[in-house]
């Protein structure tokens, strides 16, 4: 998969994931998803495929938990920071 695809591939999943949370997406924050992603994408290593993509779906259950936990009802690049910040470091990603 070529790095924009999977770029392509964690914003449709993250914009899917905030409205199965009944959530609004700033238009700021899936970008900064995808600059993690972008960031972590060339340390991928082949076989290590499934934990990468392990890895963003806990980034994004963790967005919506932050989300849910300061009561805000739009997600925005802040939640995907405080995020980051609370489950990284893990593999592909770092802080």
């Amino acid at each position: 998969m070529e790095k924009s695809e999977a770029k392509s591939a964690v914003k449709a999943l993250y914009l899917q994931s905030a409205a199965l949370a009944d959530l609004e997406v700033s238009p700021q924050s899936p970008e900064q998803l995808i600059l993690i992603v972008d960031q972590g994408f060339d340390s991928v290593e082949s076989e290590r495929k499934p934990t990468a993509v392990a890895s963003v779906l806990r980034l994004i259950a963790m967005t919506l938990e932050v989300a849910e936990t300061q009561g805000d009802k739009m997600l925005h690049e802040g939640n995907v920071t405080a995020a980051q910040n609370k489950i990284c470091p893990i593999y592909p990603f770092k802080k």
